[in-house]
C-alpha cells in the first residue's frame, strides 16, 4: 500500500507543478506587469485597423488596407506608413507620469476647464480589436514636457509626455505619402522616357540595361540606375492640387516629356491601384500631383532627361550594334 500511497501523492505533486507552472506562464512577471500599470495605454498593435484624430472641425481617419495605410478622410490617399508607425511606437512607450484622483475633479469641476479637458479640441482614438478608449488631450502642463490627458467616460486625469500629442497635431497633409512612388530601384525592369527628342525604351537584362530604342544597344547601367534613384528616392514638395482640373497653369498641359517604370510583370508603376500610372511630366513651373500620378517639378524633370540623354547616346555611339 505504501508504494500507491507514494505513486498518488507523486501524480499530484506533479498535476500541482504543472497547474502553477502554466499559469505563471501565463500571467506577465512582476515588472512587465508593472510596466503594463503604468503605461498610458495597453493594445496589441497588430490588431488597430485604424486611427481617427479629431483636432476642433477637422477630422482626419487612416485606415490599414492590405498592410498599407491609407488617408480616407479629408482625402483619399496613401499615408505616410513610418508616420503612423511612429505614433503607435510612441502609444506603446507612452507613460503616466502622475494622477489627479477622480475625487479631486468631483470636489472641484473647475478643474477640467483650467486643464483643458472640458471640451478638448485634440482627439484620438484607435479602431480595432481590444482598442483602449478614447483619448482627450489637455492643456500643457507647469512641468516642461508634460501634458494632461483623460480617456473618455474616465474620471482619472493623468500628467504624461507630450510626444503622442506631436505625432497627431498636424494637418491632413502632413500625414500624405510624399514619396514619388513605393518602388525600389531592384524592382523596376523597363523604363520608357519620352522627350522632344523622341523616345527611348530600356530593358533589364539579368543584371545589365539595354537600350531597345531608337537603336539596340548595351546601356551605361550607372547612368541608368542613378536615373531611377532619382525617381524612386525623390519626395513631393507640396501637395497643390488633388484633381486634374486645368493643367495649363502649371505647364503640364503638353508635357516636354515623361518617364514611365514597369516592374518585373511588366506593370506600370502606380502610386495607388485605381489610378493612373505614375508618368512624371516635365512642366514649367511648379509640381502637382493629380489623384496617384505625380509630376515632377521642370527643373529636376529636365534635368533627369537630359542627363540621360547624353549618356545614353555617348553609349550608343560607342557600342552601337544591329538590332
Amino acid at each position: 500500500m505504501n508504494w500507491r500511497n507514494t505513486l498518488i501523492l507523486a501524480i499530484i505533486a506533479l498535476a500541482g507543478v504543472a497547474y502553477f507552472r502554466f499559469f505563471e506562464m501565463k500571467r506577465p512577471g512582476t515588472e512587465e506587469a508593472r510596466r503594463q500599470s503604468q503605461n498610458m495605454v495597453n493594445f496589441d498593435r497588430t490588431k488597430i485597423d485604424g486611427i481617427v484624430i479629431q483636432n476642433g472641425d477637422q477630422k482626419i481617419e487612416i485606415r490599414r488596407r492590405d498592410n498599407k495605410w491609407r488617408l480616407e478622410t479629408p482625402i483619399k490617399d496613401q499615408a505616410d506608413g513610418a508616420l503612423v508607425e511612429t505614433l503607435l511606437s510612441d502609444l506603446e512607450n507612452w507613460q503616466k507620469e502622475g494622477t489627479i484622483p477622480a475625487k479631486e475633479i468631483d470636489a472641484d469641476k473647475s478643474k477640467l476647464a483650467e486643464y483643458g479637458l472640458h471640451n478638448p479640441k485634440l482627439k484620438l482614438k484607435l479602431l480595432g480589436q481590444d482598442r483602449p478608449p478614447e483619448i482627450l488631450f489637455g492643456k500643457d502642463a507647469a512641468m516642461e514636457g508634460r501634458m494632461y490627458v483623460r480617456f473618455q467616460n474616465s474620471k482619472e486625469t493623468f500628467l504624461a509626455g507630450q510626444s503622442v500629442k506631436k505625432d497627431i497635431d498636424k494637418k491632413p497633409e502632413e500625414f500624405r505619402d510624399r514619396k514619388l512612388t513605393d518602388l525600389s530601384n531592384a524592382q523596376v525592369r523597363r523604363v520608357v522616357l519620352k522627350t522632344p527628342a523622341g523616345e527611348i525604351e530600356l530593358e533589364k537584362k539579368d543584371t545589365n540595361w539595354e537600350i531597345l530604342k531608337p537603336l539596340r544597344a548595351r546601356a551605361d547601367d550607372q547612368k541608368v540606375n542613378d536615373l531611377i534613384s532619382q525617381v524612386t528616392s525623390a519626395r513631393i514638395g507640396q501637395f497643390v492640387a488633388d484633381d486634374r482640373g486645368d493643367l495649363r497653369p502649371y505647364g503640364l498641359a503638353e508635357p516636354r516629356g515623361s518617364i514611365t517604370l514597369f516592374d518585373q510583370e511588366q506593370k506600370k508603376i502606380r502610386k495607388s491601384r485605381s489610378a493612373s500610372p505614375s508618368k512624371l511630366p516635365a512642366g514649367r513651373t511648379k509640381g502637382r500631383r493629380c489623384k496617384s500620378a505625380r509630376y515632377l517639378k521642370k527643373k529636376k524633370s529636365r534635368c533627369m532627361c537630359g542627363s540621360l540623354l547624353a549618356a545614353l547616346f555617348t553609349r550608343c555611339r560607342k557600342n552601337r550594334r544591329d538590332p
